[in-house]
């Protein structure tokens, strides 16, 4: 693959040279000869201040955010105003966009998030199908366990991941979204299939400062992060940022369910998924609407179905509740 290939899609602002290139980094100390370093400012540091530490490390070019770095000699350059959305876009080129050959399923919110991956997971695991998982707890690929150093990597990481996935014939991903990473843009140009929502609650405000902006960071995965938005939504009513985003989502996602303990099927999306009864042998769950049509999907296509299981708790009833919504 060329520079010029690599950079494909992503916004250049000068750009010159265009050698072979044999992989993608941001950090200097991985650079391998034929890299290509991504230099961009970061939360508490500038990779900047390494492009001549890459370069001794084999970086045949250099993208950067920083106007006042200047081209090396004998090093391709190319000049971005936004470094981590270049390092989105030459990660998804380099591994051949391999995001959206699978569809995938985000999950946001304060708490529930793992909950809600595991279970999602389960299901498709039952269903026959292989997937990735990408979360808090560790990361899964097609039964692979690895680590996980962040709830969600760097653009670079989950191409790679999503990569080795497809290789290992995984058609589906759930991935725990953060809100700093749908603030620092690590997702941009991942086209999510379906959005999760769980709650939100006082938490990171030492980041997000206010509860608006923590809400406005969680909505990202509602928008689109320089994708369209999600094709199905789903959210808990019983929040009331939940509620906002069922009027949020509702002229932008063809699909929008919502679910609830308490007012899942009195304020209704265009489908609701409500809790039955709840004898000692298990919950039942069915759909409080029934919809006009089913929606196709290129990688499978999805029906509302009634669910009984054995809940544990009221807090995870809920959390079943919502990944049932996200794969039925």
């Amino acid at each position: 693959m060329t520079f010029q290939h690599l950079l494909d899609g992503a916004e250049v602002l000068s750009q010159s040279g265009d050698p072979s290139v044999s992989g993608v980094e941001y950090d200097s100390r991985r650079v391998k000869p034929g890299y290509v370093f991504v230099a961009m400012h970061g939360e508490t540091s500038d990779g900047n201040r390494f492009i001549d530490q890459a370069i001794l490390g084999g970086a045949v070019a250099v993208v950067t955010d920083s106007p006042a770095e200047k081209p090396r000699e004998g090093v391709a350059w190319a000049l971005v105003p936004h470094g981590r959305r270049a390092l989105a876009r030459l990660s998804a080129n380099f591994y051949k966009r391999p995001a959206e050959r699978m569809a995938l399923t985000g999950i946001t919110g304060t708490n529930g998030k793992s909950t809600s991956a595991f279970l999602i997971e389960s299901i498709l695991t039952a269903a026959g199908r292989k997937s990735a998982l990408i979360g808090t707890i560790e990361y899964h690929v097609a039964g692979n366990v690895y680590p996980a150093p962040h709830t969600t990597p760097e653009a670079l990481e989950l191409a790679r991941l999503f990569n080795e996935a497809l290789g290992l014939g995984a058609t589906d991903a759930v991935l725990e979204v953060s809100s700093h990473a749908l603030a620092q843009e690590r997702v941009f140009g991942v086209p999510f299939d379906v959005a999760l929502f769980t709650n939100l609650t006082r938490d990171h405000l030492d980041y997000h400062r206010t509860m608006d902006e923590y809400f406005a960071a969680k909505r990202v995965l509602f928008e689109g992060c320089g994708t369209d938005p999600p094709r199905a939504v789903v959210t808990n009513l019983d929040d009331e940022y939940g509620a906002k985003l069922v009027q949020f989502s509702r002229k932008r996602s063809p699909v929008l369910l919502s679910y609830g303990w308490e007012r899942g099927g009195r304020q209704p999306a265009r489908h609701s998924l409500r809790h039955g009864d709840t004898a000692r042998e298990g919950l039942n769950f069915f759909p409080a609407h029934r919809p006009r049509e089913r929606v196709q999907h290129p990688v499978r296509s999805r029906r509302l179905l009634r669910a009984r299981m054995r809940i544990p708790s009221h807090c995870t009833r809920h959390r079943v509740a919502h990944a049932r919504s996200g794969k039925i």
